[in-house]
């Protein structure tokens, strides 16, 4: 009944829903820009390096509160929360975090999708994840090797200064000796150790350098919008059809379905609970209290049972036997008398 009761709840009283869904082409796998350069997931293909990247952005508060800022998502909600704040903010991040959905369809095609009641904001709602997944991809993408340039940057400060610390220490010591030739500097032990130095303070800035353009062109590169990153195919647009009522009713009849096996569950536990029948010798010992046991009675004919017990008692074993009385009255009564 309470499956039933589910499929029609949801067939005639739940708002019809318009779901919007948009198709996207992954030009390229989701990088990000580290220290070495960029990095990706190799083995996924570029719509699922995406879709994964989306749906881990999905979940981020920050991200999904800009996507509902441009929609009327705020709209559809209840009054009382709309006028509270805190509880409309959670309430969108909740939404957009929990229902619009992002699936690897091929290998560089991905979808978004997202449904509403009101087919406008789910319209709206795919647009604005669309745009701002462009917008702030990038930014996210681009953090390590922001990251990386700021530590570059340091090290290059100090390369620099060993590098001309360096460099005048071996001109210091050529000024000292200006009678020495270049192969005499050659073969002074002094000199090479200051000339080595030299070489590899301009080879560590050198490094420092390249690594440093490197990343800078990796940035600029990711820069260049979302246009080198995914193109949209099938742009949102306002759904004319609802939801499949069939669809819906599958989530009503599901809920249903939980609720009557959580109902079946407690009826069982209460009804193992409230049996206090005798099954088992260790099962009498519970009753020794009200009437001590001398033997299990189901192990006699009917015949012994007459000769063992009489009168009253009789009645009692037959009730007893018959199912009339449970073994925890019987005893009770047999005690009283």
């Amino acid at each position: 009944m309470l499956p039933a009761l589910g499929l029609a709840v949801a067939y005639f009283l739940t708002p019809r829903s318009y779901e919007c869904t948009a198709s996207l082409w992954a030009l390229r796998r989701y990088e990000i820009i580290g220290a070495t350069g960029p990095e990706s997931d190799l083995q996924s293909t570029p719509a699922e390096t995406q879709a994964t990247a989306l749906a881990e952005l999905l979940k981020t508060r920050v991200f999904d509160l800009t996507v509902t800022n441009d929609t009327d998502l705020a709209s559809t909600l209840d009054p009382s929360v709309q006028s509270d704040r805190q509880k409309r903010d959670d309430a969108l991040f909740s939404e957009i975090a929990l229902h619009v959905q992002v699936v690897p369809v091929e290998y560089n095609l991905f979808s978004i999708s997202y449904a509403n009641h009101n087919p406008v904001v789910a319209q709206q709602v795919v647009k604005s994840v669309i745009e701002t997944y462009g917008l702030q991809s990038q930014g996210f993408s681009a953090i390590t090797g922001k990251i990386a340039l700021e530590e570059y940057s340091t090290q290059l400060v100090k390369a620099q200064q060993d590098a001309n610390t360096a460099a005048h220490a071996e001109a210091q010591y050529r000024q000292q000796h200006p009678n020495l030739t270049q192969n005499d500097l050659l073969n002074d032990p002094q000199y090479e150790l200051l000339h080595v130095q030299t070489q590899q303070a301009q080879t560590t800035l050198g490094n420092i350098k390249n690594q440093i353009a490197t990343i800078n062109q990796e940035i600029s590169l990711v820069g260049t919008g979302a246009d080198s990153l995914y193109k949209v195919l099938d742009a949102p647009t306002v759904p004319d059809l609802p939801q499949s009522r069939l669809k819906q009713s599958l989530y009503g009849g599901g809920a249903g379905l939980g609720v009557a096996l959580l109902a079946c569950i407690l009826y069982v536990i209460i009804g193992v609970r409230r049996d206090q029948a005798v099954y088992t010798a260790s099962d009498s010992q519970r009753i020794n209290a009200y009437y001590p046991v001398a033997m299990q009675l189901p192990v006699l004919s009917s015949k012994s049972v007459q000769l063992v017990v009489k009168g009253t008692a009789q009645d009692g074993i037959h009730l007893l036997t018959t199912g009339a009385i449970s073994v925890t009255e019987y005893a009770q009564i047999a005690a009283r008398r």
